[in-house]
This record gives structure tokens, sequence and C-alpha cells, in this order.
């Protein structure tokens, strides 16, 4: 994982979508695409199309 990319928590409707992301982050790429990161391994584990 790049260290200019800041990690946010993942917003609460997709934990709520999907519990087993609870405590995961995320980060935007410049075309929208959502990229979910495991917090323990800062492996990227999804990538949303928005």
């Amino acid at each position: 994982m790049p260290q200019r990319i800041t990690l946010q928590p993942l917003p609460v409707r997709i934990v709520e979508l999907v519990p087993a992301y609870e405590g995961y982050l995320f980060f935007l790429l410049d075309d929208g695409r959502i990229v979910i990161v495991n917090p323990d391994s800062l492996k990227i584990v999804l990538i949303i199309n928005a």
C-alpha cells in the first residue's frame, strides 16, 4: 500500500450490507472506484465500481 494513500474507516452503510467488513478501511481512486482494505494486512480485498 503506497504511503501517500489516506485510509478511512469504511462507511456504516457498506458495513450494514456486508457485516464481515466491519473495521475495514477504504480509499477512493481518481475514477470513483472504492478500494476496501484489510486493516491488519493492509491488503486490498475488494474494488467496487461506483
